[in-house]
């Protein structure tokens, strides 16, 4: 609620960062609010106190997670303490928020290495190898593992934030939802804060479409839509008979809305209602004064959208790197995802300025999912696939 009324008022937010964040909230002056330590989950105040000492001992900015643990007290700092870090990002200044999965992957080493310094420290042994430039702890390189998707990053995101801060998972399908007539909450009006309360009571004359045993109040409006977001905040319930229907709160990046789903969609669509699941809702909106709903006829899957909308899949790679090894893979994940949708690839030779489009065999032929977009930019880089 307060980021969002902070971004209305045109306060820029700046995020977390280990050589910047303070403990809590912090204003930089021209800059704007920083993020404060103690909102990542995970890291509790003696774990912040002792890294901020630990910067400042490193003249106030912390080069590589090696040299952090050489000086932090290992006891107090464990590995889930830089775990949440690097997943809310709060170590990019180190390696940049594409690297995030490379330093995620350097922690253990890290942590033994700091370990191993401290307690040679206090055996009063030193590394007789060390000392020299080429030892230098922030100059080690970072390993070299699979880089996270965008989904993946945004996930760790709001695994330690609470929030999704670079971006938000409904984006990459926001133009797919808008040809495909869906509304947003900022459509709809529904303000980003708002979260209502569903009480649940015996009617006695409840209507016989609701299963009965729910009773809502007559709304305005009523108008058949489709929004696409990710479920949160799900309640089952049950109606006076005994019917299940459940409640939940379907977010985008725009704000949340609140669907009830009756027992008779329930019965059909129930089992998509999952937390974190991402979806489209088909149903009537409704809107008072204090409240506003969709009540649900059809839920599915977001990659319907997609599926319904694509014609083809493209996918973009530069040469070098990829080549043939690249290609066994990709048709091995072409296989698993088969379907009615042409593939076609686009080689880039950058030195040469290059490009050249290959039309696969047309028996090849995928199904459009995020699945499939996810192992594809696994091989190929983020961003390589595009639908049209």
């Amino acid at each position: 609620m307060y980021l969002a009324e902070a971004r209305e008022r045109g306060i820029p937010l700046l995020p977390p960062d280990i050589n910047e964040s303070q403990l809590n909230f912090s204003v930089e002056p021209g800059k704007g609010v920083r993020f404060g330590l103690t909102a990542i989950k995970g890291l509790g105040e003696g774990a912040i106190n002792a890294l901020i000492e630990a910067r400042t001992a490193l003249g106030g900015a912390v080069p590589s997670l090696h040299a952090l643990c050489e000086i932090l007290d290992m006891r107090i700092a464990n590995k889930r303490v830089f775990e949440a870090l690097v997943k809310s990002g709060a170590c990019d200044s180190m390696a940049s928020a594409a690297n995030r999965a490379r330093l995620f992957a350097q922690i253990d080493s890290a942590c033994e290495h700091g370990s191993r310094t401290q307690r040679d420290k206090d055996l009063g042994q030193t590394d007789l190898f060390g000392g020299g430039p080429e030892h230098n702890p922030a100059d080690l390189p970072l390993p070299n593992v699979p880089l996270w998707n965008d989904l993946e990053q945004l996930q760790y995101e709001k695994e330690t934030l609470g929030l999704y801060w670079t971006g938000h998972p409904m984006d990459r399908y926001a133009d797919d939802l808008r040809l495909y007539g869906a509304k947003s909450t900022a459509d709809l009006a529904v303000k980003k804060d708002v979260v209502e309360e569903i009480v649940v009571v015996a009617a006695p004359q409840a209507p016989s479409d609701n299963g009965g045993g729910a009773n809502w109040r007559d709304k305005r409006g009523g108008e058949e839509v489709s929004i696409g977001g990710i479920v949160s905040g799900l309640r089952p319930l049950k109606t006076r008979k005994g019917d299940r229907m459940c409640v939940f709160m379907l977010d985008d990046a725009a704000g949340s809305v609140e669907i009830v789903v009756f027992p008779e969609a329930f019965k059909q669509f129930g089992h998509l209602g999952e937390n974190g699941q991402m979806v489209i809702v088909k149903g009537k909106f409704e809107k008072d004064d204090e409240t506003a709903r969709v009540l649900a006829s059809e839920i599915a899957p977001i990659d319907m959208v997609r599926e319904r909308l694509a014609k083809s899949v493209a996918i973009r790679m530069s040469v070098p790197p990829h080549g043939r090894d690249t290609f066994v893979k990709l048709w091995d994940v072409l296989m698993q995802h088969k379907g009615d949708r042409r593939v076609a690839i686009e080689l880039q030779e950058p030195d040469l300025k290059l490009r050249i489009r290959l039309d696969i065999n047309a028996q090849i032929k995928v199904r459009p999912s995020e699945r499939l977009v996810a192992e594809v930019e696994k091989i190929c880089g983020a961003g390589s696939v595009s639908l049209r």
